[in-house]
């Protein structure tokens, strides 16, 4: 058996951290992987577990898992523009509270604890800081479907209903990016 090897390259991964994600008290991570010379895939997670007033049972815990792919508009990965796609799947618990862009009205007077899915798209941006320190800016939107029980305020409220909705989800970010070569 003979093995020919023409070029080999060293994979690179980068580690992000979204702040604006930060900003909302939700603690995340992505990770990208390089898989050719203009495509990376990878995933976020994000987790809040807090409450934010617990004698108002003010609240918007979630979990987010969301899977990207992303196609690099330049010469090479993890350098200036690109398109990304993305699926989202979140698990929330979210009650007695404003959401931005007024999300879910319901939420000021109601505890909603359910699931959503959603497919979005981004244009993002990166300046290269150092040679493995990135700084990106993204934005895009996207489009999904929840499903959920509705539930009094008031701690371990009484049921109320169940709903569901389809919903244009506005997409930021400012993401602290390390590449690992």
């Amino acid at each position: 058996m003979f093995v020919c090897v023409d070029k080999v390259e060293a994979q690179s991964v980068a580690v992000r951290n979204n702040l604006l994600y930060d900003a909302t008290l939700t603690p995340n991570l992505g990770v990208d992987l390089k898989i050719d010379s203009l495509w990376t895939v990878g995933a976020v997670v994000g987790i809040n577990v807090w409450d934010y007033d617990k004698q108002k049972n003010e609240k918007w815990r979630h979990l987010l898992i969301a899977p990207n792919v992303r196609r690099w508009l330049d010469e090479e990965p993890f350098h200036k523009n690109y398109i990304e796609g993305d699926l989202i799947y979140s698990h929330f618990n979210v009650g007695n509270t404003t959401m931005p862009f007024s999300l879910y009205d319901a939420v000021k007077e109601k505890r909603l604890q359910g699931n959503l899915i959603a497919l979005g798209g981004k244009y993002g941006y990166s300046w290269i800081l150092a040679r493995h320190w990135r700084i990106e800016a993204e934005a895009g939107i996207a489009v999904g479907y929840a499903w959920f029980k509705e539930y009094e305020c008031a701690t371990c409220g009484q049921q109320l209903g169940e709903g569901d909705r389809i919903f244009l989800l506005p997409q930021l970010g400012i993401n602290i990016v390390y590449i690992i070569n």
